[in-house]
């Protein structure tokens, strides 16, 4: 099977400096992940200098992003605020030629492969080059398989106008498919913020489908906990697709995730995912900080899905101003 998955590459294709991987999931499930693996790409890491003046509040966005159906472009215009800022994403896709064949035992997740509203569809890593971001990107499952359509994988990012330090990949306790939070840190002034992005499953296999109604996720968060944040950050921001769709804020994942991150004290109760059957909304994005109590930690949804199915959460971070 392909080793693909455990190697690193730049922006530019090149071998890249390696990332942590961090253990979240038993061994038992080591089995389970394997055929996902073996149908991935590498991870794709690149670092830019900072492009905004080092000062805070740093403004951080959790955001689904539809396989390429969001609108990326769009979305940094309407954040664009000249602070240091992070874009903790999920469901963004890479391409090309580093992605292995899918051998008969590899594994893949349905296609998915939405155009954005007025602007074309784009990998993460040429939006990354493009902008001059930062990129931590794992892929987590492959994005179609046999299908005859061009060879893509699928996870979870992290993109920044600062640099990233300390890339880690976890990879998290295995229900129905394979899935990879990444986390990096920045440094602002004296201080560090870890960061995480994450999406969990939205559904346990049908042999277990009671599990779909809350417990697969609180183990895969549960996982996910052990490991993130790291040790001797002075702040720390978990973001992204809880999938949190049958209590919403209710469910076991969530409630694990407030213990160790509890502020904002009152997220914004809007919905943030239009439901597959039907379009209803429920909550199921989520942007949570742990900070030093003379910190300040916001959050809110946006308007606007930029062409997603979800809606960006948006917040800042920082040590609360003096007179």
């Amino acid at each position: 099977m392909s080793e693909a998955w455990r190697t690193s590459l730049d922006l530019d294709g090149r071998p890249a400096m390696g990332i942590d991987w961090l253990r979240a999931a038993p061994g038992a499930d080591v089995a389970a992940h394997r055929p996902w693996r073996a149908a991935v790409g590498p991870a794709r890491v690149g670092t830019a200098a900072p492009g905004v003046p080092m000062r805070w509040p740093l403004a951080v966005v959790a955001w689904n992003a539809r396989v390429g159906g969001g609108a990326m472009r769009a979305l940094r215009e309407h954040i664009q605020t000249g602070v240091p800022t992070v874009l903790l994403l999920q469901e963004v896709y890479a391409t090309g030629a580093s992605l292995p064949e899918p051998s008969g035992n590899a594994r893949w997740a349905a296609r998915i492969a939405d155009r954005p509203r007025e602007e074309s569809r784009m990998d993460i890593v040429s939006f990354a080059r493009e902008t001059g971001l930062s990129l931590l990107y794992v892929p987590s499952m492959r994005n179609g398989g046999a299908d005859g359509g061009v060879p893509e994988d699928r996870g979870c990012a992290i993109l920044a106008n600062v640099p990233l330090a300390r890339p880690r990949a976890i990879e998290l306790p295995f229900e129905r498919q394979r899935r990879v939070a990444v986390a990096a840190g920045v440094t602002l002034g004296d201080h560090t913020i870890d960061l995480c992005s994450v999406h969990l499953d939205n559904r346990a296999p049908w042999r277990r489908a009671w599990r779909s109604l809350g417990s697969a996720r609180t183990r895969q968060m549960a996982g996910l906990l052990k490991v993130f944040p790291a040790a001797g950050a002075d702040a720390s921001v978990l973001g992204g697709d809880l999938n949190t769709w049958v209590r919403g804020r209710a469910e076991g994942a969530y409630r694990l995730a407030r213990d160790r991150f509890p502020c904002p004290e009152t997220p914004d109760p809007r919905p943030t995912h239009h439901f597959e059957i039907g379009g209803w909304l429920r909550s199921s994005d989520h942007l949570l900080f742990r900070s030093p109590p003379d910190w300040r930690g916001d959050s809110h949804r946006l308007d606007d899905t930029f062409g997603s199915d979800h809606y960006p959460v948006l917040g800042t971070l920082g040590p609360i101003a003096r007179d």
